[in-house]
């Protein structure tokens, strides 16, 4: 007689037992995943939030540098007001000693044989008018006008301008010491000199055959007064 044996209910009870572990390593892969998306969006997050405070630190410095660079350009643009202030006030300083000037150096230009009768200025031009006793006279005297500079020694005539581009001068007054100057130190008070018209004719005051023979001469030039 064979024993039978019913192999049934085991097998239920294992298939159940698999149900279960099937369900408890799904729920656990389900946790596993919900913890590692949350942790992963806590990391976003928390990244997001530091490129946000970079971003709030930066926008403030940048603000912070905009008020910076407003100030210093507040202040380059007073500094050339205050620069025009000063040159303003340095040309009127200039100006108001100019004239003196002026005619000191058409004074000490003047040779010994030339004598003006006119000096007409108006706006920096010039009329000239006068006598001499020859031509030669006259282009003595436009010569001693181009060479009458002011130095940062004083009053001097030019002697040589040499090709480095100072000029070698001699002091008026003194001892007529010899200086050299660079051309941007070295003011010229007559400019553009150019002679108008010349004529032979009486000396003023004299007529007939034994009246003494003069040059009249007239010239304009450029006068700069900002010395």
């Amino acid at each position: 007689m064979m024993i039978r044996i019913n192999l049934l209910p085991v097998r239920q009870v294992q298939k159940r037992e698999a149900g279960r572990q099937f369900i408890v390593l799904a729920v656990g892969i389900l946790i596993l995943a919900a913890v590692a998306n949350g942790a992963w969006y806590y990391w976003l997050d928390e990244k997001r939030a530091d490129a946000q405070r970079h971003l709030n630190d930066t926008n403030a410095r940048i603000a912070q540098l905009d008020k910076v660079i407003g100030e210093v350009k507040n202040l380059q643009q007073r500094k050339l007001d205050v620069e025009a202030k000063l040159k303003v006030l340095d040309d009127l300083r200039k100006q108001r000693g100019g004239p003196v000037k002026v005619l000191d150096a058409l004074a000490t230009a003047i040779p010994k044989k030339v004598w003006i009768s006119t000096f007409d200025e108006k706006g920096g031009a010039a009329l000239v008018a006068g006598n001499a006793e020859s031509y030669d006279d006259v282009s003595e005297f436009m010569r001693a006008l181009n060479n009458i500079v002011w130095t940062p020694k004083g009053m001097a005539r030019v002697l040589e301008r040499q090709r480095s581009g100072d000029i070698r001068v001699e002091m008026v007054g003194g001892d007529a010491a010899i200086e050299s100057f660079s051309s941007k130190d070295v003011g010229q008070f007559f400019s553009n000199i150019e002679l108008k018209g010349t004529e032979a004719t009486s000396a003023p005051g004299q007529t007939g055959p034994a009246a003494r023979r003069v040059v009249k001469f007239d010239m304009t030039l450029s006068v700069n007064f900002a010395i």
